[in-house]
This record gives C-alpha cells, sequence and structure tokens, in this order.
C-alpha cells in the first residue's frame, strides 16, 4: 500500500511539471468569497453565516460574566485595544455587549486556543477553554467589525474555531542586527492579531551577544562585537523580563536562542577562550545561570547547527546542565539530536537536501526562511506548504516558525519590513499554520496554479483577502504585495546565449510563433503562464549549501523541462489592455537580488544602465524601459564580515525600491521580457532564475494594483 502511495505521489509531481500543477487537485476548503463584509486572516475553521447585521458605536464587557473567566482583567484590556484600535469613543448610546462563558478546562494545546464566537440580537458572545481562546476570539471580532460613515456594523454569524497547529511563531534574528524592544513589541503587537503565538529571538551570532550578563560585562563590551553590527547594544535583564511579560498579554511565548558552539565568533573575542573547551563551557554555563531565568516558557533553544564538534561531551553536558534547569532542549535538525525528548527544529529540507525528522517532537521551518524569499513569491511559497509535512498537528508535530535571518547588516530596524516581504509572508504564514494543508505542493511553491483549477481559485481567493488587510490594517506599514494570479504570459527558450548574457536575440526585434537558431526550432508555450513573478527555475533546483546536488524537480516551474540545469535567455511576453491612456508605475525586477541573506552573498546588484547583473532587459511597447539610477555599487563577494554583506542595502530588491513611471496607452500594451541565467563578468552566485513585472499605483509606501487592466498572453 505504501509503495502504491508512493507511485501515485511521484506520478502527480512528474505530471505536474508538465501540467503546471493541474494534475492534483487542492482540497483544502477555499471560503466561499463575499459569506463577510470583511475578510478574515486567518480563516476560521467554521463560519456560519446568518441574515442581517446590526450598528452601534462602542463595545463593552459585560462585567457580570467577565468576572467569571480566566484572567479576566486581560481580557478586559485586549477588549479596549479593540475598541481603540477602531477609535471608539468610551461613552456612547449604542453599547454592543459582549459576553463571556468559560468553558471547561481543556489540557491539549489546541484546545486551550480553541473558541466560538456568536454575533447575534445586537450582542456578541464568546465561549472559550481559556485566556488563549478568549484573545483569539477577540482577535476574530477585531477583523470582523466595519466602519460605517456614522457607526461601527458586525454581521450575525457563527464561528467555531481552533488553530491547525499550536506552534506558530516568528524567528528575530536580533544576534546579527540588534532591535529595540520598543520596535520588537509593536511587532509583535501587530501579528498578535494574526494569532501568531510564539517569538523565537535568536540573541547570539558570530557578530556579538546580546543579552546584559551582569558578571560578566566583556560579553557585552563594543570591542566583542562586529564593528558593523551595531557593537555595544545588547538587551538588559530588566527589557528581557519585560518583553517576556509583554508577550505574555498577547498569548504569546518568549523562546531565547543563546546559540552553541557554533555562531559564537564572539565568545573567544570576548573572553579569550575556546567554547568548546572545560574552561569554556564553564564560562558559558556562568553566564546562563543569569541568562536562564528572565524566561519564563520551558523551551530554550541552543542552536548546535552548521558546527564540527571538537568537543565530544559539549553538547550532552550542556543538554544536561539545561535540563537540571528545568529546561526542554531545542535543537537545530540538521545539528546535534540528543534523544528523543529533544525538540528538533527543522531547517534543511531545502537548502541542505535533509528530510524532516518525525522521529521525535519538532517545528518545521523548511520552506519558512524569509530571508531567501521576495514578495510576490513569498506569499505563493508559503501558501501552498504543508507545515511539518501533516495536515495538522500531534504529538509530535507542534508547528512552525518563520524565520527572520539578518545575515547581512541592516541601516536600521526599520529595514526588517521594508527589505523583507515581512507582513504579506507573515500574514499568509498565519493563514496556513491556523487552517493547516492536507497536502505539500511542491509543484506549486515556485509557480502561480493554471486558471481555472481549485488551486487557483483557492490562491486569488486568499489574495483578495491579503489585500482587503493590506489597504485597510497596513496603511503607514510596509505592506509590499499586489494581486498576481490573473496576469499571464508567453513563455519561450532557453536560446544559447554562449557565455555573453546580452546577446539580443530574434523576439527582440519580431513576434512570430516559432524562431530558427541555429538549426535549432524555438516555439512559445502553448499554454499561458500566470502570476506577476515568474519563476524560470527556483533556486532550491541549484543550491544545496550541503550536499551540492541539482534538483531539478524539487520546487518545479513552467519552464523546468526546457531549462534542466542550464543558462540560457528565455523571454516572457504578454499585452496589458488598458481602458484609456494613463501613468502608471512598474514594479519590476529580475534575477539577482531574491533575497537580503543568501541573495546579497552571492549575487551582484545591477550595475548603471542594467536592470540586472545577469543581463536581462524590458521593452513597453517596443521600446526599452530604462531602469533607476542605482543608489549602490554593485560590488564582487568578499567573504563574511566584510565587503558587501556588510554594505546595508538600499533599492537593491524590486518590492522594496521606488517603481518607475510608465505610459500605457488605452488599448493593448506589448511587454516583452529578457530573462537570463548564467555566470559572467567573474560572477557565479547561486540564484533564482526569475522576474516579476506589474503595473502597480504607488503611493510612496504601498504598491497597490492598477483597476480595469487586462492581460493578453497572445494575439495572432
Amino acid at each position: 500500500m505504501i509503495t502504491k502511495l508512493k507511485m501515485i505521489l511521484i506520478g502527480c509531481l512528474f505530471l505536474s511539471v508538465e501540467g503546471y500543477g493541474q494534475q492534483c487537485e487542492w482540497t483544502l476548503p477555499t471560503p466561499e468569497s463575499g459569506q463577510l463584509p470583511t475578510a478574515l486572516i486567518p480563516y476560521p475553521k467554521e463560519v456560519i453565516r446568518q441574515e442581517g447585521g446590526f450598528s452601534f458605536t462602542t463595545l463593552e464587557a459585560d462585567t457580570a460574566s467577565l468576572h467569571k473567566i480566566e484572567k479576566a482583567g486581560r481580557i478586559a484590556k485586549e477588549l479596549d485595544d479593540v475598541c481603540m484600535s477602531w477609535n471608539m469613543p468610551e461613552q456612547a448610546a449604542a453599547v454592543c455587549p459582549v459576553y463571556f462563558e468559560q468553558l471547561p478546562a481543556r489540557e491539549d494545546a489546541i484546545g486551550k486556543e480553541a473558541y466560538r464566537l456568536t454575533v447575534s440580537e445586537h450582542s456578541v458572545r464568546i465561549s472559550a477553554h481559556s485566556f488563549a481562546g478568549f484573545f483569539n476570539a477577540l482577535q476574530t471580532l477585531r477583523q470582523l467589525i466595519r466602519e460605517t460613515s456614522e457607526a461601527y456594523e458586525l454581521p450575525h454569524c457563527v464561528i467555531n474555531d481552533e488553530p491547525a497547529f499550536a506552534v506558530r511563531g516568528v524567528m528575530l534574528d536580533v544576534g546579527r542586527n540588534y532591535a529595540a524592544i520598543p520596535f520588537i513589541k509593536e511587532v509583535m503587537r501587530k501579528l498578535s492579531h494574526y494569532k501568531i503565538n510564539l517569538l523565537h529571538l535568536h540573541l547570539t551570532d558570530n557578530p556579538g551577544w546580546r543579552i546584559e550578563v551582569k558578571s560578566m560585562p566583556e560579553l557585552t563590551a563594543p570591542s566583542s562585537f562586529w564593528k558593523t553590527r551595531q557593537p555595544g547594544k545588547y538587551y538588559t535583564q530588566d527589557e528581557l523580563i519585560a518583553l517576556d511579560d509583554y508577550c505574555s498579554t498577547l498569548n504569546m511565548r518568549v523562546i531565547p536562542e543563546v546559540d552553541m558552539p557554533g555562531h559564537s565568533e564572539y565568545f573567544e573575542k570576548a573572553t579569550g577562550l575556546q567554547l568548546q573547551t572545560p574552561e569554556g563551557m564553564a564560562v558559558m554555563q556562568k553566564a546562563l545561570d543569569e541568562v536562564i531565568p528572565l524566561f519564563k516558557d520551558s523551551f530554550f533553544h541552543i542552536g548546535s547547527d552548521e558546527v564540527h564538534f571538537q568537543m565530544k561531551h559539549f553538547m550532552p553536558e550542556m543538554i544536561n546542565y539545561f535540563r537540571s534547569k528545568g529546561k526542554e532542549v531545542i535543537t537545530w535538525y540538521p545539528g546535534y539530536s540528543p534523544d528523543k525528548e529533544a525538540i528538533r527544529m527543522c531547517w534543511g529540507e531545502n537548502e541542505a537536501g535533509y528530510p524532516v525528522d518525525k522521529s521525535a517532537r519538532y517545528i518545521d521551518c523548511n520552506g519558512f526562511y524569509m530571508d531567501y524569499m521576495d514578495s510576490q513569491g513569498g506569499v505563493l511559497q508559503t501558501f501552498f506548504q504543508q507545515p511539518c509535512e501533516v495536515p495538522a498537528g500531534n504529538a509530535n508535530a507542534l508547528g512552525s516558525v518563520m524565520c527572520v535571518w539578518t545575515d547581512g547588516a541592516l541601516s536600521s530596524e526599520q529595514r526588517l519590513l521594508e527589505q523583507y516581504p515581512f507582513y504579506p509572508c507573515m500574514l499568509t504564514f498565519s493563514e496556513r499554520l491556523w487552517r493547516g494543508s492536507r497536502e505539500k505542493r511542491r509543484d506549486l511553491m515556485a509557480q502561480v496554479p493554471t486558471k481555472g483549477t481549485p488551486e487557483w481559485t483557492a490562491f486569488a481567493e486568499f489574495e483578495d483577502r491579503l489585500v482587503y488587510h493590506r489597504d485597510h490594517y497596513f496603511k503607514h506599514i510596509p505592506f509590499a504585495y499586489v494581486k498576481q494570479s490573473d496576469i499571464k504570459w508567453r513563455m519561450i527558450g532557453p536560446f544559447d546565449h554562449k557565455g555573453k548574457n546580452d546577446t539580443s536575440f530574434e523576439p527582440e526585434q519580431v513576434i512570430k510563433k516559432e524562431y530558427k537558431v541555429e538549426g535549432r526550432l524555438f516555439s512559445w508555450k502553448p499554454s499561458p503562464v500566470y502570476g506577476g513573478e515568474v519563476q524560470i527555475r527556483n533556486l532550491y533546483a541549484m543550491f544545496n549549501a550541503h550536499q551540492g546536488k541539482y534538483r531539478l524537480d524539487h520546487w518545479t516551474t513552467a519552464m523546468s523541462p526546457a531549462v534542466g540545469k542550464e543558462g540560457g535567455t528565455c523571454y516572457a511576453l504578454t499585452y496589458i489592455k488598458s481602458p484609456k491612456d494613463q501613468e502608471v508605475y512598474l514594479m519590476f525586477g529580475l534575477n539577482g537580488m531574491w533575497g537580503h541573506s543568501g541573495g546579497y552573498r552571492t549575487a551582484r546588484a545591477p550595475e548603471q544602465g542594467s536592470w540586472d547583473f545577469s543581463g536581462g532587459d524590458l521593452w513597453l511597447n517596443d521600446e526599452r524601459v530604462s531602469p533607476p539610477h542605482w543608489p549602490f555599487e554593485s560590488l564582487p563577494w568578499t567573504g563574511w564580515g566584510q565587503g558587501r554583506i556588510e554594505t546595508p542595502l538600499t533599492q537593491e530588491g524590486y518590492f522594496y525600491r521606488p517603481p518607475v513611471k510608465i505610459k500605457l496607452k488605452k488599448g493593448l500594451n506589448k511587454v516583452l521580457i529578457r530573462s537570463v541565467f548564467g555566470f559572467w563578468k567573474g560572477d557565479d552566485g547561486q540564484r533564482k532564475w526569475q522576474f516579476c513585472c506589474i503595473p502597480v499605483e504607488w503611493d510612496g509606501l504601498h504598491y497597490m494594483e492598477v483597476d480595469g487592466l487586462e492581460y493578453v498572453d497572445w494575439i495572432e
């Protein structure tokens, strides 16, 4: 039976390459479009829409029922926060009372977060088993509210809800780049609205140690840090205690990480000792004696990956030390996995080729590395994941964490929200972790499904909800995502550029069905390729940091069979149908800057006068669209801790730079893109082979859809 199932899955994956995601049906239920007057993220497990609704001017807790529930004071404050977020008056005539019902306690993590929310008869009733459930219900209530010119409205409905996974977290790499506590609190407050319930703080790394140790001030001395990574910036013990307390009011646990024995260059610099020695281990334990009591949670992450273990007993002794302090250890996988009691945080399937280890409790980070994401592709990739490779959590499958590594230097903490697709991907992540997924769709993680399929319908429906949140809840916050499921292209290639990436081929002169080059016939793909971002070959087909293997079928694309593992020149063609002559903006980018971490260290930024370092280009109505003047230098790679990785990014990535202005004429506008892969001019870094091209409105902060545009992929 198992063999037969494997054969079915292999066949399904093979067909998806040619059939472009049509052979495996998407089975996750898609919310009925327009069922509610507002868009909910994450979408609840069950929504029963009832006829009608009502208007009111403020919400007010029913004090008699409130005082009977767990942590009533915190829930009262959270209800006040809902009112403040909508600018509701404290005193009003049309009050909507909120009643609370304490259900019998549940010990399971999922049950603790479950709730029922009923809106009827000019009132709201919330039933839950614990503080977590009441908190989650209030976040749903926050999103259900709609503001009118005179009041607020709620629809009559019953919502029965609980998460698919108990762990739904974000990791902030504050070891490499410091972020101030007020900034972290602001971000976590926002993420709590989307039922994210864990903050993983990567507090130490090669550039520095960020935790005050009163008995060892040398650990946080400026001389112990990389000069480019906010030297001397660290968190006081009081700050960390206060952050832990604050997050607990948001139904959010805080998991600290002190990475060992790797990623710890700072230790030798600060102490003069090697960490993997008896003396070094004793000093580390002395520091941790002050650190461990700062965090209430039983989980403590101790790193253990990407390191040569020189001292055989280092990890076993350190693990016993943490356990003697009442902590459950988390280690990276691949990394050091001591026994079945340790929790594995799995990271290496895509980047390193290691399958998820399900033999013990685990947290899945595979495919959830935001530093490898751009905005348009990251949302797609996250949406079609299957967290933990199971439909829903179980005793071993705890959930997932989205990791925001900051390998490169940041000019400010705000850049976490700008040069990473932070909120678009975190909202998508919250949807996937709350609802789960019945299957893992590797065939769709690097390509938008074909229009008309259930998969396309599901993704398009989610896009509608995502941009609703962009426009209603992120008006003054970076949120780089634009709907892309209706954009379609015809593709052709790869033409052999023979190592000269900017070689011009015949599609640049004339569009016809076929081209003959050196005896080989090239034809446009017969079916359209969908998406504002189109991946010709995904990074993970070529990039395997630890095993060096090509995996061309890992995350397939529409062009995977054509391009294989070689380079070349591909063209993409579409016609934008505009209802009028108009000036709009264009979000456009090519290959190189596909992420902050790996992208910045392995691919050159564009040279002046070029759209990217690889030789790609763009034409609108047969006229080249000129790139902007880049405010940076295209630097070669010079190694860790120096050179371009220590030069903060400015406008290298397409989704965090101002778009260029273009003029669309009424009717059809031809767009032709040359997208190239090939190592030249001394650059041989790994990268995606992709492009992103979307006409947008631009208000100086947000990219938004241009109304009324249609896309025609082929005309005779």
